[in-house]
């Protein structure tokens, strides 16, 4: 067991200075002065640090993506050490443009050794194309009977999709939506969102048309441009969720000015998260359609983009952001939080929020305190 003593604990709201029991993974109580235990514990003396839940990043391209260029473009699979480093402590994996040479098992087989290695992960059946790539070779059999597939990714409104029909798209989401139900998860139809005119008009029409719940619909990336952000403002104003890529050296909407923008507009804070892309491409095309080039984002621009919006609107709002939000549209119910019962993902800060440690499933993974 690890005691950790006297830090000043965001989970995301504020307890204070506290003390916090961890076992088999897990938080087994949170205390002011805890007195000594029972058996022998492990204690560690944090009462001059900051913790908080670590950072879950729903969009990883952590077996590798890109290719827009050709093969000397393909990203190479990250490392548990870069993402861990960036405090992300839960990944949820995914294919991009390419589903052809690129396959769903290879992500999962990504996902499990990443799990070995301390960082909790999940993955999204599919990739930019339809039909969709998968595992058993159905969507909802995927979502059904392999554990870790939270649900599925599609391209839309991108000149690389397969610019699906409402009735196609409708077809999807069905098959999302009933899978969900039918294994106890949330079902989450991701959709990889780019710039072509009306970009959700496929999620509205399926919403007009049929009772699926917006909720199982997770549009990203949709601050890419300030004409998708205004979209991004319009859709969460109307009830859907939204999710902003934490590219720093884009020429786009930062990922913390978008979120700001939307809380100004009295966007309900529960309504927002942000992901990294990390281990993707973000290819650069002229207004001809060419490539000019390509550049594969990084695990760090997560934690960058966090404290960018701890410094706006404080650490309670931004956690929620980029811990809590995240583990509820997952429908990760033991994560997100620090709370009695709930995974022991933590990161350790200084007071002045500079990341010191990282604490996954129970052990301390990366750092010195």
């Amino acid at each position: 067991m690890l005691l950790l003593k006297g830090a000043r604990t965001f989970a995301p709201q504020d307890l204070g200075s506290v003390d916090i029991l961890v076992g088999a993974d897990k938080v087994l109580a949170i205390e002011n002065g805890m007195g000594p235990m029972p058996v022998e514990v492990e204690t560690l003396n944090l009462s001059n640090f900051v913790l908080a839940p670590g950072l879950i990043d729903l969009h990883v391209h952590f077996a590798g993506a890109g290719g827009e260029g050709g093969p000397l473009f393909r990203a190479e699979p990250l490392n548990a050490s870069s993402l861990l480093e960036s405090g992300i402590t839960t990944a949820v994996g995914l294919l991009g443009t390419d589903g052809y040479a690129r396959n769903v098992m290879e992500v999962l087989q990504k996902a499990y050794a990443l799990e070995a290695q301390g960082v909790s992960t999940y993955i999204y059946t599919g990739s930019y194309k339809i039909p969709s790539v998968t595992i058993t070779g159905d969507v909802a059999v995927d979502i059904m009977a392999v554990e870790k597939v939270l649900g599925l990714k599609i391209a839309i409104a991108d000149h690389r999709s397969s610019h699906p029909t409402v009735e196609e798209f409708v077809r999807l989401a069905s098959q999302v939506r009933v899978a969900g139900i039918l294994s106890g998860k949330v079902g989450i139809f991701h959709l990889h969102v780019g710039t072509c005119p009306d970009p959700l008009f496929l999620v509205r029409e399926t919403n007009k048309r049929t009772s699926i719940p917006l909720y199982h619909f997770l549009p990203t990336h949709m601050n890419r441009n300030e004409t998708v952000l205004e979209e991004a403002l319009k859709f969460a104003l109307e009830g859907g969720n939204v999710d902003f890529t934490a590219i720093s050296d884009m020429k786009r909407p930062q990922a913390h000015e978008a979120v700001s923008k939307l809380l100004e507009a009295s966007v309900p804070l529960d309504r927002i998260t942000v992901s990294s892309d990390a281990g993707g491409s973000s290819p650069l095309f002229d207004s001809d359609g060419r490539l000019l080039d390509v550049k594969i984002t990084t695990p760090q621009n997560l934690m960058a983009q966090f404290l960018q919006l701890l410094d706006a609107i404080g650490p309670e709002k931004a956690l929620t952001v980029f811990s809590t939000n995240p583990a509820k549209r997952l429908g990760l119910r033991h994560k997100g939080k620090i709370e009695e019962g709930f995974d022991a993902d933590f990161l350790i800060f200084d007071d002045a929020w500079s990341l010191r440690g990282v604490i996954a499933k129970g052990r301390l993974v990366w750092g010195k305190i």
